[in-house]
Parts: structure tokens; C-alpha cells; sequence
């Protein structure tokens, strides 16, 4: 004879029996859906990862090394660019001093901006200390040179009439 069937016993089949439901319909489903493409293909290898970094690595250093290098090309087209102005305003005012019975002041001189030296030596020919004949003209070169990681110059030429 079978015992009575409680509350507690059916719950206990109803569970069994939705759970056996549920089990066979997520199977109907996994037959339809489609395969994985590969079922490897969770993640990165170790060996993925380490080309990717080396290659990073690289990449980074000579981004690295071309920054540094415009910075101190930054700095040179600066200097160079002061020095220029300089060599220019020397030649102005030696614009400004030349007549036919004037000597020209043609002494180096030092200048420094924001931290360099700037050396400014006008070299004329004829000498600055000769009279200039009228109709006559001076050739005058004016060399500005600094020392940042080596010596540089900056050259300006021109003619002054006497």
C-alpha cells in the first residue's frame, strides 16, 4: 500500500519534474544554436602578449627619441634665429655709422640672452679704421657664434656704400 501523499512530497515531484523540463529544453536549444567557431579562443597566449609588448616597447622608444630630438632642434632653431637678429642689428648700426670720413667701431662684442652667449664680430674690407673714399663701397660681414652642444655660427654679409 502507498502511503498518503503529503503537501511536502508533492512539491518534492513538482520540483523533479520542472527541473527535468528545464534540462530538456535547454537541450533543444543547444542543438539549434550554432557551433562555437572555436572554443580555444578565450583569450590572448602568453606568447600574443609578449610580441605585443615587445613591439609597443619599440614603437614607444622611437616616438620617445623623436620628441628628445625635436626638443633640442627646437632649442638650436632658437638660438639660431636670435643670432641671426643679432648679426642683423650690427649691421644696422654700422648702417648708421658709415660716411665717407667716419671709422667704423668693429670690436667683438657679448651678448647674452636667457642664459647664452652671443659673440658679434663684424669683419670689413676694407678695414673699419680706414676712410672710405666716396663712391666707394666697404664689404662687411658680421659673424654672430654660441656654444650650446658645440660651436655654432651665423654669418651676415652685406655692402655699405661710402
Amino acid at each position: 500500500m502507498n502511503p498518503p501523499m503529503t503537501l511536502r512530497s508533492f512539491a518534492g515531484h513538482v520540483g523533479v519534474l520542472s527541473r527535468i523540463l528545464r534540462e530538456d529544453k535547454q537541450a533543444s536549444t543547444r542543438q539549434s544554436d550554432p557551433p562555437p567557431a572555436d572554443a580555444d579562443d578565450d583569450g590572448f597566449t602568453l606568447a600574443e602578449v609578449v610580441v605585443s609588448l615587445a613591439l609597443f616597447t619599440v614603437v614607444s622608444f622611437a616616438v620617445m627619441m623623436a620628441m628628445v630630438t625635436l626638443v633640442k632642434l627646437t632649442g638650436v632653431t632658437q638660438h639660431r634665429v636670435a643670432a641671426s637678429n643679432l648679426a642683423r642689428q650690427e649691421v644696422e648700426k654700422l648702417r648708421g655709422q658709415n660716411s665717407t670720413a667716419s671709422q667704423l667701431n668693429a670690436t667683438a662684442t657679448t651678448v647674452t640672452l636667457k642664459g647664452t652667449s652671443f659673440t658679434i664680430t663684424p669683419i670689413m674690407t676694407p678695414a673699419a679704421t680706414a676712410t672710405c673714399a666716396p663712391g666707394a663701397a666697404r664689404n662687411v660681414t658680421v659673424k654672430v657664434s654660441w656654444n650650446d652642444s658645440s660651436t655654432r655660427t651665423v654669418r651676415y654679409d652685406t655692402v655699405l656704400s661710402c
